[in-house]
């Protein structure tokens, strides 16, 4: 029962995760990213009100570890801090207003590869803190994935063309 509870607080993060890799791929897209760009942009990239609710999430964590309802506040304070997180997207001012376009499925489709590692780790491990923390780790460092798996994509696409040339 614990370990479906655990899945269950998955969709909240799943569900703010997507919305800033949605805005990610948007902006990266419409951006070519310099040093400049990392500058004026910094705080649109690495949300630091978010490192305020992660600390929370942490401090319980590691102070009381030993406490008998740890696990459901553990549970509980994952799921409530990526709710707010979510729907606090909405009122974002840094939102990027273009779309999504049919090329971006791929990347999509590589970023959704990435998020099952952690999922795959709690599979496996049954360790839901330290998979708690790769969550929030996914979600700070969002643009960053965006970016990564832009450039495997462009990589697959040019193999694909040089093998198809051929």
């Amino acid at each position: 029962m614990h370990k479906f509870i655990v899945y269950l607080t998955f969709i909240p993060w799943l569900l703010y995760f997507s919305s800033v890799c949605k805005n990610a791929i948007k902006d990266l897209k419409e951006n070519k990213i310099t040093k400049d760009w990392i500058k004026k942009n910094i705080f649109k990239i690495f949300h630091f009100e978010n490192i305020i609710l992660f600390l929370i999430f942490v401090y319980f964590s590691v102070n009381y570890h030993d406490a008998n309802q740890i696990w459901l506040v553990d549970v509980l304070l994952f799921s409530a801090i990526n709710l707010y997180l979510f729907f606090n997207r909405y009122y974002d001012k840094n939102k990027s207003e273009s779309k999504i376009g049919t090329g971006d499925i791929s990347t999509i489709l590589i970023i959704l590869l990435l998020v099952c590692i952690p999922l795959l780790y709690f599979a496996g491990e049954n360790n839901h803190v330290t998979t708690y923390y790769i969550l929030f780790g996914y979600s700070f460092f969002n643009y960053l994935i965006v970016f990564v798996a832009m450039k495997l994509n462009n990589q697959i696409i040019k193999i694909v063309k040089r093998n198809n040339e051929k």
